[in-house]
C-alpha cells in the first residue's frame, strides 16, 4: 500500500485537464459524427418490461463514465485516423517485399522463416482492416438510424412479449425527425396474458411415466401460472436430469418436447409434456455401469519407453498407474461410482468435484462410453508434480517514505501426496515492518517458518463406513505450526502458534471448526536502559477454540470456476479464548510471569453485490465485531482487538489512526489505537471503463470503541450517541483487472469527517492507497 497526500494545486490541475478532455471529445464528436443518432422511447409496458426491452434492443446505450460516452469518443477518434486504403497498400507492399526476399533466399530454412514472418505481418494487417485500429477496438461503434434496424427491433420486442405470455401483443412504431437526432417511439399493446389451464404427461414407457409422475410436484409448469418460455426450457432440463440420474444414459433434448394447445377465446394454454424413446420399436432398459477405469498417467509416461505402466484393481475400480506410489485406496474412496450401479449424471459431477477438491490433479476429464454393450466410465486424472516450489515477493510503502517501506519475501515448497492425499507446505519468510512501542516507531525484522498439512478427510478415529458417509460433506482437516522471530533495536520476540482446523460444507453453508489453537509469545528486552519491560508485551500463553458459519449464494460452478465472487454472503464467527489453560489447570504449571487471557469474541459480516448494468456493479458490506473479557480483571490480547483505517476499512486513514470513539491522541498522531467493539460499513460502485481498466466510487464509515468499565468517556460506547463517533471517508479509484488473476487497485480517499472530542476542526488531507486485490 502506498499513501501520499495531494494538495489543492494538483487537484485543480487535474480538474482542468479533465475539463479540456471533455471539450475536445465533444468537438471531435461534432466533427466526425455525420449520420443522425437515434433515440428510442418505449410506451405501453411497465418498468420491468421496459428495462428488459431496452436490454434486448439493437440500439444499446453507450457505456458512460461520469455521464460521458468515453468509449464512443475513442471509436470516433480511432475511426478519424483509420485509412483502409493505406492498410491495403501496406499489405500489398509486404507481399511484394517478402516475395522478392523468398525468391532470392539462399537456403530452404531461410525461406521457411521468411514465409512465417510474411504470414504473420499479413495476418496483422488483415486483423487491422477487419477490426480497426487499437482505439476502435477499445471503443464502441456508434449506431445511427436505419429503418431495417427498427424493423428488427419490432420483431425482437414481439418475441420477448410472446416469451412472457403476451401471445397477442401488438407493436406500432412512429419516427420523428428532429434537429440533431431521430426519435423512434414504440407503442406496445401487450393485450392479454395467457395462462396455463391444464398439464398432461405423455410417455410411451410405463417406468418413465411412473418416475415422472412421482416427481410431478417438482415440475416448473404449474396450472394457473402465466405462460413463460424459460419455464419450458428449465422443465425440459429438469426432466433430462431426472432421467439421467436414474439410469437413462442416451436421453437428450430431442426426446423431450411440449405441445401447447392455445385458446384465444379464454386466453389459456393446455400443455402436454411428451417423452419419446430413442427407439420406439424397442423396450428401453436402464443402463448399468459395467466398468470404471481411472487413468493416472500422463503423456510423458506413455511416451517414455522406460516407464512400466501398471493396471491395478482397488474397490472394484481399475487403475492405470505409472508406479506403486499412488494412494489408490484413498482415491477410490473419493469416487462415489461403482460397477453395477445405474448410470447417474449427478454422481459423475460429484466425482469431478471431489477429485478437484483434493488439489493433486492438474486436469480431470470424465467420459462415459458404451463399449461391447456395457457402459464404461473413463476417468482421466492427470497428476500434478509431486514437489513444487513457489516464491512470493510483496510489500507496501506509505508516503513514499523509505522508513515506512515494508517488503516481504516468502519461499514456499509444496509436497503433494503426503500420507495419502495430504499436501504439505513449508513456508520460510522474512519481512520488515514498523511497530509502535510507547508512542515511538521502531523498525522490526521478522523471520518466520511455517508448516501446514492439509488432507481431504476428517483426521478422527472413525470407522471406514462412517468416513464414507462423511464424504458427502466434503471434509477437510488442516494442521499448522508457526514459528516467528522478531527483532528491533529495543527488544526481541519469539512466537509459536499451533492450530487444528476442520472444514466442511453442505449446500449453501460452509462450516469451519477450530477445536484447538495455542499461541506462545515471549518478548524480551535485552537492555533495560533503552526501554522498560512493561512498555512491551508481556510473555503470554493463549489457547482458544472457535467456529465460523458462512451462508452464501448457491454457485453451481463452485469448483469449476474458483474465481466466482459470491453475490451475497453472511458469516458468523465465534471464538473462546483462555479455555484449555483454565480447564486443565495449566495455569498452575506455567511460570507466574506468563500472561494468561480469557475472553469471548463474536463477529458478524454481510456482503452483497448487485449488477446494475452489464458493466456496473454495486457492492456493499457491513461488519460487527465484539471482543470482551469474561471478568473485569480478564485481559484481551492486542491481536484480537480491532482497528479502523487501512485499505480494507475506512480508506481515508491509515490503519489504527482513528478512534476508539472520540479519542484523538495529542502527543503523537501516529499512535495505533485499538478497540473492543467494531462497526464498519463500505459501499462501492464499480464500472468497467476501457480494456482492463475499471473505475470506482466508494464511501466508508466506521469506528471502534472500548467496553471496559474504567474506560475514558471519549473512548466508551454510548448507545444514544455512538453515531456521532463514526469516521466517514469517500473517494474514487481505478483498478487494473487482468482476467481476475492480478488486480491492482489505486484509491484516492478523502476524509469527510473525523470524530473528535475537541471543538477545533483540523485540516484533513486525502490519502492515496495502492494495493493488490479488491478491498472487499
Amino acid at each position: 500500500m502506498k499513501t501520499y497526500c495531494l494538495d489543492k494545486q494538483k487537484l485543480i490541475i487535474q480538474f482542468i485537464l479533465y475539463l479540456l478532455l471533455s471539450i475536445y471529445a465533444s468537438f471531435l464528436h461534432a466533427f466526425v459524427g455525420k449520420s443522425v443518432p437515434i433515440k428510442e422511447v418505449i410506451i405501453g409496458v411497465n418498468h420491468i418490461h421496459k428495462k428488459a426491452l431496452q436490454k434486448h434492443s439493437i440500439y444499446h446505450p453507450y457505456t458512460t463514465f461520469l455521464a460521458m460516452p468515453i468509449k464512443k469518443w475513442l471509436y470516433q477518434w480511432g475511426n478519424h485516423h483509420f485509412n483502409l486504403e493505406k492498410i491495403k497498400n501496406e499489405r500489398a507492399s509486404i507481399e511484394a517485399t517478402y516475395g522478392y526476399r523468398i525468391r532470392t533466399a539462399a537456403s530452404e530454412k531461410e525461406k521457411i522463416k521468411l514465409m512465417a514472418k510474411r504470414d504473420k505481418a499479413i495476418k496483422r494487417k488483415d486483423n487491422l482492416a477487419a477490426n480497426g485500429n487499437r482505439l476502435m477496438r477499445m471503443g464502441e461503434k456508434p449506431l445511427y438510424y436505419d429503418p431495417i434496424y427498427v424493423h428488427h427491433n419490432e420483431k425482437i420486442f414481439l418475441n420477448y412479449l410472446h416469451s412472457k405470455g403476451y401471445l397477442d401483443a401488438e407493436i406500432t412504431t412512429k419516427t420523428d425527425w428532429q434537429k440533431s437526432s431521430i426519435r423512434v417511439t414504440y407503442y406496445i399493446k401487450p393485450k392479454n396474458l395467457y395462462k396455463i389451464i391444464s398439464t398432461k404427461l405423455q410417455a410411451s414407457d410405463q417406468i418413465i411415466r411412473t418416475l415422472l409422475a412421482n416427481h410431478s410436484s417438482e415440475s416448473l409448469i404449474k396450472i394457473g401460472d402465466p405462460y413463460a418460455y424459460q419455464n419450458f426450457v428449465n422443465e425440459q432440463e429438469r426432466i433430462l436430469n431426472l432421467l439421467s440420474d436414474n439410469g437413462y444414459f442416451e436421453f437428450n433434448e430431442q426426446y423431450v418436447h411440449f405441445i401447447a394447445d392455445r385458446s384465444d377465446r379464454d386466453h389459456t394454454i393446455a400443455v402436454t409434456t411428451v417423452v419419446d424413446l430413442p427407439d420406439p420399436k424397442m423396450v428401453y432398459h436402464k443402463t448399468k455401469i459395467g466398468r470404471i477405469v481411472v487413468d493416472l498417467t500422463t503423456q510423458k509416461d506413455h511416451a517414455s519407453g522406460t516407464t512400466c505402466l501398471l493396471t491395478k484393481v482397488c474397490q472394484d475400480l481399475y487403475f492405470l498407474v505409472p508406479s506403486d506410489g499412488y494412494p489408490l485406496d484413498d482415491i477410490a474412496t473419493k469416487i462415489p461410482l461403482r460397477p453395477g450401479d445405474l448410470y447417474n449424471k449427478s454422481k459423475i459431477l460429484e466425482t469431478y468435484e471431489r477429485l478437484h477438491r483434493i488439489a493433486i490433479f492438474g486436469s480431470i476429464a470424465i467420459l462415459p462410453k458404451i463399449e461391447a454393450d456395457q457402459l464404461v466410465i473413463y476417468i482421466h486424472a492427470k497428476p500434478d508434480e509431486r514437489v513444487r516450489f513457489q516464491a512470493e515477493f510483496g510489500g507496501e510503502c506509505v508516503d513514499f517514505n523509505l522508513k515506512k517501506l515494508r517488503p516481504a519475501i516468502k519461499l514456499n515448497p509444496i509436497i503433494k501426496r503426503v500420507g495419502g492425499l495430504g499436501i504439505l507446505q513449508i513456508e520460510a519468510s522474512i519481512a520488515r515492518r514498523e511497530e509502535f512501542v510507547n508512542q515511538t516507531a521502531y523498525q522490526n525484522v521478522a523471520y518466520g517458518l511455517r508448516g501446514k498439512f492439509t488432507t481431504p478427510c476428517f483426521t478422527l478415529f472413525l470407522s471406514r463406513k462412517t468416513n464414507l458417509m462423511l464424504e458427502k460433506l466434503n471434509p477437510s482437516t488442516t494442521m499448522t505450526i508457526d514459528y516467528s522471530f522478531t527483532k528491533n533495536s529495543v527488544y526481541t520476540s519469539k512466537k509459536i502458534d499451533a492450530a487444528l482446523n476442520y472444514d466442511w460444507y453442505s449446500k449453501q453453508v460452509l462450516y469451519q471448526c477450530v477445536p484447538f489453537k495455542v499461541t506462545f509469545d515471549y518478548p524480551q528486552v535485552p537492555d533495560d536502559s533503552k526501554i522498560n519491560q512493561s512498555h512491551v508485551k508481556l510473555p503470554s500463553c493463549l489457547t482458544s477454540m472457535g467456529c465460523i458459519f458462512t451462508i452464501r449464494a448457491a454457485t453451481p460452478a463452485l469448483y469449476f470456476n474458483p474465481l466466482v465472487s459470491y453475490r451475497w454472503m453472511i458469516s458468523i464467527g465465534i471464538e473462546h479464548g483462555g479455555f484449555y489453560e483454565h480447564l486443565f489447570l495449566v495455569k498452575k504449571i506455567l511460570p507466574k510471569e506468563i500472561q494468561l487471557y480469557k475472553y469471548f469474541k463474536i463477529e458478524i459480516g454481510y456482503r452483497h453485490a448487485f449488477d446494475l448494468t452489464a458493466y456496473t456493479t454495486l457492492v456493499y458490506q457491513a461488519k460487527l465485531g465484539v471482543v470482551k473479557g469474561y471478568k473485569a480483571t480478564d485481559k484481551v490480547p492486542l491481536d484480537k482487538q480491532y482497528t479502523i483505517g487501512g485499505y480494507d476499512s475506512v480508506r481515508a486513514w491509515d490503519r489504527g489512526m482513528v478512534g476508539p470513539g472520540l479519542y484523538e491522541s495529542e502527543k503523537n498522531k501516529q499512535e495505533v489505537q485499538k478497540g473492543d467493539l467494531l462497526l464498519l460499513g463500505n459501499i462501492e460502485l464499480g464500472r468497467k471503463l476501457i480494456g482492463y481498466l475499471e473505475g470506482a466510487l466508494f464511501l466508508d464509515i466506521g469506528n471502534t470503541w472500548k467496553l471496559g468499565k474504567d474506560t475514558p468517556l471519549e473512548m466508551k460506547f454510548n448507545f444514544h450517541k455512538f453515531y456521532k463517533a463514526f469516521a466517514l471517508g469517500g473517494g474514487f479509484g481505478l483498478r487494473l483487472n487482468f482476467y481476475n488473476t492480478f488486480i491492482l487497485c489505486g484509491d484516492l480517499a478523502f476524509p469527510l469527517y473525523r470524530p473528535s472530542s475537541g471543538s477545533k476542526l483540523q485540516k484533513l488531507k486525502p490519502i492515496f492507497n495502492l494495493n493488490i486485490g479488491y478491498p472487499f
